[in-house]
């Protein structure tokens, strides 16, 4: 699979956000088909833990979820809003829950009272998920470097 020009996936390619937290990049994605946020963070070369797999990473990020994506080549790990007590709220304000009740009752599975995820949310979970991979790397900082995060978001998350 080709990777974008930075180096992402492609399904990476547009973040609705992204920055630098403690020096860790990190994006959120907004999967509009399976009515998910996703939120990935990269653990850089020559991190300590850039070896582990996703149950070894698991327990030092402690996301959402859990490690539902990575550790990839790149280093990059992800979680996803796709659990069972989780809504999503789309891009455009619309509360998707009745989807999902809806898939539900085709389904035969029962409903259970969903927490209710915006991008703001996931925002917060995916930051602190990159300082957690921060905080696990026990190779000394360089002094004076500047970390500086970004948000490229044109659009209104709430």
């Amino acid at each position: 699979m080709n990777h974008g020009p930075d180096g992402w996936w492609p399904w990476m390619a547009e973040p609705v956000r992204e920055g630098v937290e403690d020096g860790i990049q990190w994006r959120i994605m907004a999967n509009d088909v399976l009515f998910l946020w996703q939120g990935y963070a990269h653990i850089p070369d020559g991190h300590v833990r850039r070896h582990l797999n996703a149950d070894g990473i698991e327990p030092l990020v402690d996301v959402y979820g859990g490690v539902a994506y990575g550790p990839d080549r790149q280093g990059r790990i992800g979680f996803d809003t796709l659990q069972g007590n989780s809504s999503v709220i789309g891009l455009d304000g619309e509360n998707l829950d009745a989807l999902r009740r809806q898939l539900c009752e085709r389904m035969g599975w029962p409903w259970v009272e969903p927490h209710k995820w915006t991008c703001d949310k996931v925002e917060k979970e995916t930051k602190r998920m990159a300082a957690r991979i921060a905080a696990n790397d026990t190779r000394p900082r360089k002094e004076g470097h500047e970390w500086a995060g970004r948000c490229c978001s044109s659009i209104s998350t709430g």
